[in-house]
């Protein structure tokens, strides 16, 4: 279900996978993965109120990674909320440059390897 959801995905027909996430939520409601593939299926399908509802539950489950900020950004733009869009899209970038960056023993082992 999750391969055919992202083929649908990537192939313009978010309505066929937000139909099959959907199913797939109530087979496994706290898949973090699933939910956050659901939001961008419904912001996609121009359902970007039912894509922050959705989010909210992930919020909920504290999956608050860079990607949901991503897809929260878009749901909130498609509502037309343009300030709290820019917020979550700092909130991504922010996270983004995070996960990017080398922690301080990650920076130490390459300096004590080199």
């Amino acid at each position: 279900m999750d391969l055919l959801s992202y083929i649908y995905l990537q192939h313009g027909l978010p309505d066929k996978a937000a139909v099959l996430l959907g199913a797939r939520d109530v087979l496994a409601p706290d898949d973090a993965r699933a939910l956050l593939m659901l939001a961008l299926a419904q912001v996609r399908s121009a359902k970007p109120q039912r894509a922050l509802a959705t989010l909210e539950r992930l919020a909920l489950a504290g999956a608050m990674d860079a990607a949901f900020h991503l897809v929260r950004a878009q749901a909130l733009q498609a509502q037309g909320q343009a300030q709290e869009a820019a917020s979550a899209m700092r909130a991504y970038v922010r996270l983004r440059d995070e996960a990017a960056a080398p922690s301080h023993g990650d920076t130490a082992a390459a300096v004590a390897g080199a």
